[in-house]
């Protein structure tokens, strides 16, 4: 019965550490960090303090001791690796204890959510007080326990998977946060089951059966160093958005990133002042059909004055040139008629309402 409830408690706490993982990397998704290289964002810990019996817990039975490396991967997911020692941790397990000083030695490999930048955000610095929750799964090894009643067990090392869960509460110290001091509960849980007919005949049967899938509690202080990053910082830091101002020509010349218009021609006649208008498309200098026809009604006898403009959306140094392409573009095309061109200026884009357009001036 006592098996079949620590099965159903193991089943839901992985399946909420799953949906945990899964749930923090898809919310990180937002955040824009610099230290995320491989050797970016290690930190390592020590800790120690005191264990207890779940079923007796308001009485210490021993101490712990243990060293713990964990790398971020993100602002909200992490992932360590400890490994412990008991000791002096009397009927801690299944009522058996050690003669040992270390009693038994566990190493656990966990992933922690710190909740607060999941829920909260990251603001590009940790939090001076921060809470993640974390959880996983290990190996654990009893060195030469002794079980009262049952001589045939004792004397054995006794190994055993085991799963950990709990919170650390993190208070994150100095200006660059690099040191954080941690409280660290958490609840063990061995994961086997003892099928042994000598063990499992002993005197304190009753109790064996109980005590046999019996979790511990951990109660420990640990101080954690977080290494240097290749941003300069401890810790991650937040990439802001840069403003771009270069040129829209580096733009255009990458085809796929090309801007796609839809052509729109549009007849203009002249002005009747001997003024005529000629209108090009965004980003663009090559005369259209239209262009050419308001440009066929200048006499091949006149002289002109070219005067052409851009747009306002690109950088002043394109939107110079672009306009000049413009003049060039006009300018050839009369020539070629027997237009002389008397002067073709390049003025850019002037204000916020200029235009691509390009004025044809009859002297």
């Amino acid at each position: 019965m006592m098996f079949n409830f620590y099965k159903f408690v193991m089943k839901k706490f992985t399946l909420l550490m799953f949906a945990m993982f899964s749930m923090a990397f898809s919310a990180n998704a937002q955040y824009n960090v610099d230290g995320h290289k491989f050797w970016d964002n290690w930190s390592i810990g020590l800790e120690g303090g005191i264990t207890t019996n779940a079923h007796d817990w308001n009485s210490p039975k021993g101490f712990i001791v243990g060293i713990n490396a964990t790398k971020a991967v993100t602002p909200v997911v992490s992932f360590e690796f400890g490994i412990t020692a008991g000791i002096n941790n009397n009927y801690n397990w299944e009522m058996a204890w050690s003669q040992n000083v270390i009693d038994n030695i566990s190493a656990i490999a966990s992933t922690k959510i710190n909740l607060m930048n999941w829920f909260c955000g990251y603001k590009g610095t940790p939090r001076f007080f921060e809470i993640q929750a974390r959880g996983g799964f290990g190996y654990m090894r009893e060195f030469y326990p002794n079980f009262p009643g049952n001589p045939t067990k004792s004397g054995n090392d006794l190994n055993r998977a085991v799963a950990k869960f709990g919170f650390d509460f993190d208070f994150n110290l100095g200006k660059a946060k690099a040191w954080t001091i941690s409280l660290r509960p958490a609840i063990v849980m061995k994961l086997a089951r003892e099928t042994s007919p000598a063990f499992m005949g002993c005197v304190y049967q009753n109790r064996c059966d109980s005590y046999f899938h019996n979790s511990i509690y951990q109660f420990t202080a640990g101080v954690t160093y977080h290494f240097k990053t290749s941003n300069g910082t401890h810790n991650f830091a937040v990439v802001k958005p840069q403003v771009v101002t270069e040129t829209v020509e580096k733009v255009v010349e990458k085809p796929v990133e090309k801007i796609v218009e839809k052509v729109v021609e549009k007849k203009v006649a002249a002005t009747g002042n001997n003024i005529y208008v000629v209108e090009f498309e965004q980003n663009k200098s090559n005369l259209s059909n239209t262009a050419k026809s308001t440009l066929d009604q200048i006499p091949s006898n006149s002289t002109v004055i070219i005067d052409a403009y851009a747009s306002p959306e690109g950088a002043k140094a394109y939107n110079q040139k672009l306009s000049q392409k413009r003049a060039d573009a006009v300018k050839g095309y009369l020539e070629n008629k027997g237009v002389k061109v008397a002067d073709a200026k390049a003025h850019g884009a002037e204000s916020k309402s200029s235009q691509r357009i390009v004025y044809v001036r009859i002297k």
